[in-house]
C-alpha cells in the first residue's frame, strides 16, 4: 500500500491542497486603475487643449474609459453623482427637446455628450485628489503653451497659437498659468513640477498678454495677487487668533475708500476705460447684436425653445443673415458668444434660468469646499471656477458638449473633503519658576 508522506516538520502548518497553489487572492487589475486614472485625465486635457483639432478619436476613447470605470467603481461615482444631479438638467433638456428639435438624432446625440460631460467629472472628482487633479492640468496644457510659441498664428495682432481663436488661447493659457502658479506656491507638489514652473508660468502670462483677452489679463493679476496673498498671508493668518477677521474688514475698508475716490469723486468709468485699452468697441466685437437676436428668439419661443441644435442650421434665414453680418461668405456653425442665450434659443425660458441655477449651484458648491478647507489648492480651484463663469458671459462653454472648461468648473463642484480641523493659535504658556524663586518657596 502507498502512502503519502509530509516533508514538513512536525507540527508546522499543512501545505496547499491538491490543485491550490497559493492561499492568496490573486492581485487585481482595478488596483492600478490609481494608476491609469491620471494618466488617462492628463490624455483628456492633451486632446481637449493642444490636439484639439486631430484628437476626437482620442478623446472618444478617454470619455469610453471614464464611463466604463464609473460603472466599474460605482461605490466611489455615485456618491458623487447624489451630489452632481444638476449636471444632468441639460442632458435631460436635449432629450425631451427629441420631440420638437428640427432633427431628433442630434438632440439625442447631443444630450448623451452632455451626458458624458457629466460623467467625466464626476469620476474624477471622485477618484483623484485635489493635487492630482491640478497636476493632471497643468501637464495636460504644456503642449498647447508650446505649440502656441512654436507656431503663434497672430491674427489682427492677436496671438490664437493652435487653438485657432485668441479666446481659445487665453483660457487655455489661464488654466496653465493658475494650475501652475498653485504647483509653484504648494510645498507638496513634486519637487521637479515645482521647478518647471518657473518656465512655464511666465510663458502662460506673456501668452495671456500677446492674445489680447482682455478679460483674462485682468483675471490673471486678480489671480496672483488672491494665490499669493493666500499663500503668505491667509494661511499664516489662521495661527493668531482674529488676525483673518482684521484682514477681511482691511479689504473691505480699502475697496469702500477706492469705490469711493474712483465712481462717486472721479466719476470713473470703469468699462470704457477697460475697453478703450484693449482696443475693443462698446458693441464687444458685435457680441450686442447677436445677444439682441438671441432675447428676441427667446421671447418668441419661451417656453419651448427651438430644441436642441435648432437655430444654427443653413435651412435658418435668420442664422444665415447673423453670419452674413459677421463677413462670412457663406454659412457656417455659429454661436451667440453666451452660455446662458444658447440654452435659452435652445430650451426657452426653462433653459435660460437652469444654466443659471447650474452655475449658482457650482459657485456654492466650490465656494463650501474651501470654506470648510481654506488650503491653496482649493482657493485655486474656487478661482478657476470663478473664470469659467465670467467667460461663460461670452462664450458658450456651458453649452457645448465634452467642453473642458464645463468639466473643471463641474469637478470643482463635484468635490468633496472632509473638514480638517483649524489651526488654533498656540495657547501662551505659563511663565516658568526660577531656581532662585524655587529654593526660597522650599524655604
Amino acid at each position: 500500500m502507498n502512502t503519502v508522506t509530509n516533508s514538513a516538520p512536525r507540527g508546522a502548518a499543512a501545505g496547499p491542497s491538491f490543485g491550490q497553489l497559493s492561499d492568496r487572492r490573486p492581485t487585481s487589475l482595478l488596483r492600478y486603475a490609481r494608476l491609469t486614472d491620471p494618466a488617462m485625465l492628463v490624455v483628456w486635457v492633451l486632446f481637449t487643449a493642444g490636439l484639439a483639432q486631430t484628437g476626437a478619436p482620442i478623446r472618444y476613447l478617454c470619455v469610453a474609459y471614464f464611463a466604463a470605470c464609473t460603472i466599474i467603481f460605482a461605490k466611489d461615482t455615485m456618491p458623487a453623482y447624489l451630489r452632481g444631479w444638476p449636471t444632468l438638467i441639460l442632458p435631460a433638456m436635449c432629450i425631451i427637446s427629441t420631440i420638437w428639435a428640427p432633427s431628433s438624432s442630434e438632440a439625442f446625440r447631443q444630450g448623451l455628450l452632455l451626458a458624458l460631460t457629466g460623467v467625466i467629472a464626476i469620476y474624477a472628482a471622485s477618484r483623484l485628489s485635489i493635487r492630482q487633479i491640478v497636476m493632471c492640468y497643468y501637464l495636460g496644457e504644456i503642449f498647447g503653451a508650446v505649440m502656441s510659441v512654436v507656431q503663434p498664428n497672430v491674427h489682427d495682432g492677436n496671438w490664437t497659437g493652435i487653438f485657432g481663436q485668441k479666446n481659445f488661447l487665453a483660457i487655455h493659457m489661464f488654466i496653465f498659468f493658475t494650475t501652475g502658479l498653485v504647483i509653484m506656491l504648494d510645498r507638496g507638489s513634486n519637487r521637479w513640477l515645482r521647478g518647471s514652473t518657473l518656465i512655464f508660468v511666465p510663458l502662460a502670462a506673456a501668452l495671456i498678454w500677446l492674445s489680447h483677452s482682455a478679460t483674462t489679463v485682468l483675471m490673471v493679476g486678480a489671480t496672483t495677487a488672491a494665490l499669493v496673498g493666500h499663500a503668505f498671508i491667509w494661511q499664516p493668518a489662521a495661527r493668531v487668533a482674529h488676525m483673518r477677521t482684521l484682514i477681511i474688514s482691511f479689504i473691505v475698508l480699502l475697496g469702500l475708500i477706492a469705490s469711493l475716490l474712483l465712481f462717486g469723486l472721479l466719476q470713473f468709468d470703469a468699462m470704457d476705460s477697460v475697453l478703450a485699452a484693449f482696443g475693443k468697441d462698446s458693441t464687444l466685437t458685435g457680441r450686442t447684436f447677436i445677444w439682441d437676436w438671441g432675447h428676441r428668439l427667446m421671447n418668441e419661443n419661451p417656453w419651448t425653445g427651438l430644441g436642441a441644435n435648432g437655430f444654427w442650421r443653413s435651412e435658418i434665414g435668420v442664422a444665415n443673415q447673423i453670419t452674413t453680418y459677421f463677413h462670412y461668405d457663406q454659412f457656417v456653425k455659429f454661436s451667440f458668444h453666451n452660455s446662458f442665450l444658447e440654452n435659452g434659443v435652445q430650451f426657452g425660458y426653462p433653459g435660460y434660468y437652469a444654466t443659471y441655477f447650474i452655475v449658482a449651484w457650482a459657485l456654492w458648491s466650490c465656494g463650501r469646499t474651501w470654506l470648510r478647507n481654506q488650503t491653496l489648492l482649493n482657493a485655486a480651484m474656487l478661482i478657476m471656477t470663478v473664470m469659467v463663469v465670467v467667460r461663460s458671459n461670452t462664450e458658450i462653454d456651458l453649452a457645448t458638449e465634452l467642453g473642458g472648461t464645463a468639466i473643471l468648473m463641474f469637478i470643482g463642484a463635484v468635490r468633496k473633503e472632509d473638514l480638517r480641523p483649524p489651526v488654533e493659535a498656540p495657547a501662551p504658556q505659563a511663565p516658568q519658576a526660577s531656581v532662585h524663586d524655587t529654593r526660597r518657596r522650599g524655604r
